[in-house]
């Protein structure tokens, strides 16, 4: 029997912010809240982030009105502030179960913060294109973010 190989991809974006505040994005509940889902019409009813090596983040989203379909805990498997964030995801709802490895650098460039994001092991096309769509829409909703508490 053979199996198919897990799949990844990778987005970057720059940021007009330094570093820190690009990380506090990523490891501050009430930021990560603002920024996870900037489908307005999708809402986040639970934030927390335990901000080490070892900690994490548990969130549930979801359509609104409740915001509560889908569940996501990530366990920080690196946690190098400011330079380097590595955490396994698992996210589950509406029928089904992904795991995933994310892993996110924070590099210093003239007038901001270049950021790239590697998600690695999807298990399949239509897990990799749900997955892709949405942190790309999480990058935007990171620029938002930041733009908004300047």
């Amino acid at each position: 029997m053979t199996t198919a190989p897990l799949l990844s991809f990778d987005l970057d974006r720059t940021y007009p912010a330094p570093p820190e505040r690009v990380w506090a994005a990523w490891t501050t509940a009430d930021q990560l809240e603002r920024w996870v889902l900037p489908d307005p019409e999708w809402r986040v009813s639970s934030c927390e982030v335990d901000a080490h090596q070892g900690g994490g983040y548990r969130l549930r989203f979801g359509p609104r009105p409740d915001g509560d379909s889908y569940r996501e805990t990530a366990t920080f498997a690196v946690y190098e502030p400011v330079e380097r964030l590595v955490f396994d995801v698992l996210t589950e709802g509406d029928g089904t179960s992904e795991r995933s490895r994310c892993t996110v650098r924070f590099r210093p460039v003239d007038g901001g913060t270049h950021l790239e994001l590697t998600v690695e092991g999807l298990s399949g096309p239509q897990a990799l294109e749900h997955l892709r769509t949405g942190w790309q829409w999480c990058l935007e909703g990171i620029a938002a973010t930041l733009e908004a508490t300047a």
